[in-house]
């Protein structure tokens, strides 16, 4: 007998303010409130951070509230609260201005958690948020500061204490590997969470070497989709927002430079001179690095009639580049009709760019490094978006296209990769294409175990490495071609994922060994699944849990 239960808070997001959201944020909102620790994945331009304030400002409403973000963000979560908040007392610990007496929100970046490690931890947080929650996914000495600063304890089976609502944003949750969304439903409080060798037999297809556990595969995928469920909310922009279209193009580009063909030669001979058997990371992407410098700059003035192009249309352009003397040139040809964001610029300066290109009909130009310019700014003054290199990560790529496709943009926008072909280049930009692709596919339903294992064995060195693609090219395997085949199947076992479960039950199973006794299967409060038997104790799961996942969420 499944029972209906209320939904907390729910009279307080009736009263918020009409227009503070919309209504997918109101859902986040109600979602995040009512579970109290959970994991918000919407798409990029979805609004997270607002959802996440006013979740807190209705679930925390009193005691004060820690925002952990990467360093670029720190001043754009200030100004996200004081929309919500006029009159918020709000700390940056690292800015020049961020002092505050008696701060309600204290922002600090990951990477001065450790210098404030005594101080933040002496305060009774009423709530933590987590932007860009992916940042915890390996084990480091910034996620243990996380956990400590969440409740979660050393020994995984001990029960999470500390703040009532923790809220972990990402809009990437599974980079690559099922792996890692381990420790997110670790800081969430999951039980299934109470031994990774657990999971990673379950969900990782994890087996024993010679050298210890490998973790890399994937197993029981649509399992771990219904588990997911129980403490993640993912939507995508098509499902919830009327934005006008994203246009995306691989445009190739002729070049006859000498440079580039020179050292692609070069390359390649070292590559066909290369043991398969003994290979060697670092040189090959030391080689690798050589084609790319010579690529994006005999590619610069291919990028600069395309600007030229867009700027005669009297709209302004997103140029994206690797390599920061790309980004010198650009500015130094463009003058003050441009901008700049690089990874050498402080918040102050990032956020004033920003501000320029948004608002100053004289700025045309942005020209970012993919990286530093491709996460928490938003350029929707731009129709257009031009990439000059190509980045190893496709969830960069996906990143630097939403800033200028999110929320607030009234307009299509067209987005340009140039790629040389019949070069590497133009083989990297097929497997980018096609990964790309698969990852939106994984994002909506993770496909089954099969698929994904032979996925794993075409990328096995992508990542940045491209090692074996390399030498299965050699041998005259097309790789691209089977990457295709692979997305393909993908997406077609794809299915939308459905809402939440908001709702409480039992479900009982009598033991195979006594049949008197009796293990019982409930939702807990924030919906995770529970059973009262051994396994699931020392687990976090078990097969009455999986069966329950099965019957009743699937």
């Amino acid at each position: 007998m499944i029972a209906a239960v209320a939904i907390p808070h729910l009279d307080a997001i009736r009263a918020l303010p009409p227009g503070l959201l919309y209504p997918h944020q109101a859902d986040g909102v109600a979602f995040l409130a009512s579970k109290g620790r959970a994991i918000l994945a919407d798409d990029m331009g979805l609004g997270k951070t607002r959802q996440a304030i006013v979740a807190m400002q209705v679930a925390a409403s009193t005691g004060p509230v820690l925002v952990v973000c990467p360093a670029s963000l720190k001043l754009n979560w200030r100004r996200e609260i004081r929309m919500v908040d006029p009159v918020a007392a709000v700390e940056v610990i690292g800015a020049r201005d961020g002092a505050c007496e008696s701060p309600r929100w204290v922002v600090v970046n990951y990477d001065l958690l450790k210098a404030h490690a005594e101080r933040l931890r002496a305060v009774p947080w009423a709530g933590v948020i987590l932007d860009e929650a992916h940042f915890i996914k390996n084990n480091s000495q910034r996620t243990s500061l996380c956990f400590k600063l969440l409740g979660v304890q050393e020994n995984a089976r001990a029960t999470v204490a500390g703040p009532g609502q923790v809220h972990l944003l990402t809009g990437t949750p599974m980079t690559n590997r099922p792996r890692d969304l381990y420790n997110l439903l670790r800081a969430v409080g999951h039980p299934a969470a109470r031994s990774f060798i657990g999971f990673a037999r379950r969900y990782c297809d994890a087996y024993k070497n010679d050298f210890g556990w490998v973790t890399d595969g994937a197993s029981n995928l649509e399992e771990l989709n219904l588990l997911m469920k129980e403490v993640m909310l993912r939507r995508t922009k098509d499902e919830v927002l009327d934005l006008p279209p994203k246009i995306r193009s691989w445009v190739p580009v002729e070049l006859d430079a000498k440079s580039v063909v020179n050292a692609q030669a070069l390359f390649v001979n070292w590559l066909a001179g290369s043991d398969p058997e003994k290979p060697n990371d670092k040189e090959f992407l030391g080689r690798l690095q050589k084609v790319r410098v010579a690529l994006h700059k005999a590619k610069q003035a291919a990028v600069e009639e395309r600007v030229r192009d867009v700027l005669e249309t009297g709209q302004k352009v997103v140029v994206f580049t690797s390599f920061t003397e790309g980004l010198k040139r650009h500015a130094a040809k463009l003058g003050a009709a441009a901008v700049t964001i690089s990874g050498e610029d402080g918040v102050e300066k990032r956020t004033a760019a920003v501000d320029r290109f948004q608002t100053d009909p004289s700025v045309r130009v942005a020209v970012c490094n993919i990286v530093a310019g491709g996460v928490g700014i938003t350029l929707t003054a731009a129709t257009h978006v031009i990439f000059q290199d190509l980045d190893w990560v496709p969830a960069n790529h996906a990143q630097a296209e939403d800033r200028a496709y999110r929320l607030g943009q009234t307009r299509a926008v067209t987005v340009e990769y140039l790629f040389v072909d019949r070069t590497l280049d133009g083989f990297i930009a097929e497997l980018l294409e096609t990964k790309i692709r698969l990852i939106r596919a994984i994002e909506e339903q993770l496909p089954d175990g099969s698929i994904l294992k032979d996925l794993e064995a075409k990328l096995r060195a992508m990542g940045p490495a491209l090692l074996q693609e390399s030498l299965l090219a050699r041998a005259g395997a097309d790789a691209a071609q089977r990457l295709a085949a692979v997305s393909d199947a993908a997406k077609a076992t794809a299915r939308p994922m459905a809402a939440p479960v908001m709702d409480a039950g039992m479900h009982e199973f009598r033991s195979s060994r006594n049949p008197s006794k009796v293990y019982r299967v409930t939702f807990g409060r924030a919906g995770h699944l529970e059973c009262t038997c051994e396994g699931f104790r020392w687990r976090g799961d078990c097969k009455h849990v999986q069966d329950v996942r099965k019957t009743v969420l699937g």
